[in-house]
């Protein structure tokens, strides 16, 4: 499976996402993980991780991706891994779309606020682009870094659940200082002490849902 971690509104999450999945992933199987954001977090992520954990995750690798080639890159790699995870990052480039075309998987983190549902519609408009040349794509949007009371996580989900091309993820996952945490230390969430079950658990419903849907 291809999967990438993306959208066009940055600060959603996506490189954390995208992390956590991939070494989740990669306890059991051969995973290919690939930063096509020009911020470069995934990578910073990936030094950190080999600088002060170089024997974890042996089943996982990384690679950067950029532009219009990203798309032969990940094809080529993705045939000898199980499963890739390209973080594409927070606009519409073209290592986005390039990724797109050949994805399993559009996974699309958004936060409970305007900035980010304002984007809602132009990233239909963009997969209804993509769709024609890879109608296999499956595309999600959940709800991360939630709120942790009121009633903007369930009207987030709500204006979500309207959207054509777009299928709402019914979880949500908080703004837990524990994801930060963990990943600048090269960590995912459920490998940093002390352990914070909540996150732990919201991250294992997302990846139920991407490896078993």
């Amino acid at each position: 499976m291809i999967i990438v971690v993306g959208g066009i509104k940055g600060g959603a999450g996506k490189s954390t996402i995208a992390v956590n999945l991939a070494v989740a992933r990669a306890g059991k199987h051969k995973v290919l993980l690939c930063d096509g954001d020009d911020q470069q977090t995934t990578t910073m992520w990936s030094a950190q991780r080999d600088l002060d954990y170089p024997s974890k995750s042996p089943n996982l690798s990384f690679v950067r991706v950029a532009g219009a080639k990203a798309r032969d890159t990940i094809q080529k790699l993705s045939s000898q891994y199980e499963d890739t995870i390209v973080d594409v990052g927070g606009r519409d480039t073209a290592t986005q779309r390039s990724a797109l075309s050949v994805a399993d998987l559009y996974l699309i983190p958004l936060q409970p606020r305007s900035a980010d549902l304002w984007t809602l519609n132009s990233v239909s408009s963009l997969i209804s682009e993509i769709l024609t040349i890879n109608p296999k794509l499956k595309c999600s949007a959940f709800i991360n870094r939630a709120f942790s009371n009121g009633s903007d996580n369930q009207d987030a989900m709500d204006l979500i659940d309207e959207v054509a091309n777009i299928e709402l993820i019914p979880l949500k996952i908080g703004d837990r200082k524990s994801f930060s945490n963990s990943f600048g230390a090269g960590l995912a969430v459920h490998e940093i002490k002390p352990l914070d079950r909540k996150a732990i658990d919201e991250l294992q419903a997302l990846y139920l849902y991407c490896f078993h849907s």
